[in-house]
């Protein structure tokens, strides 16, 4: 049952790396290039509409993670590699919904009554967007310290 788990956890957390590099490199990178353009929106509307992979793929990191903890008799939140890696998910997680999700519903409500009255993405828009990428990025280096963390389990 452990190994299971454990490769469940490795492809989802494969899954959230992967998707944060296309995301990062493909789509914002298209975003960016497409600025001014017909292209802008819809690209935009691509990114926001990566959020349900993104929740699955966490999702299942995190109980996956919690099952693991609780077979291996670990402790949560201690001070070890794995104490460090919870903490790294807490932050993301906490991140991610007390931050980005909500800036996301707002840049993806804007988006829709700006394409509605016939309207792009204006400069606020992208200022939001840019600080989002921000925080993304912040959050994907979380998650590939964590990874080297779950590989070397370091200290």
């Amino acid at each position: 049952m452990f190994t299971f788990l454990l490769i469940l956890h490795l492809i989802a957390v494969c899954c959230w790396l992967g998707g944060a590099l296309y995301e990062r490199f493909f789509i914002v990178a298209g975003i960016h290039k497409a600025k001014g353009t017909e292209l802008e929106a819809p690209m935009l509307k691509l990114m926001l509409s990566t959020v349900p992979f993104f929740l699955t793929a966490v999702l299942t990191i995190l109980i996956t993670g919690i099952i693991m903890t609780i077979m291996h008799h670990y402790t949560f939140l201690s001070w070890s590699w794995l104490g460090l890696k919870q903490y790294i998910m807490l932050i993301a997680l906490l991140g991610f919904f007390l931050f980005i999700g909500p800036r996301m519903g707002k840049i993806g409500k804007q988006l829709n009554s700006n394409l509605e009255e016939g309207k792009g993405l204006n400069d606020e828009m992208r200022s939001q967007l840019k600080s989002i990428m921000v925080l993304f990025d912040i959050m994907h280096i979380g998650v590939l310290i964590n990874l080297i963390l779950g590989l070397t389990k370091f200290f």
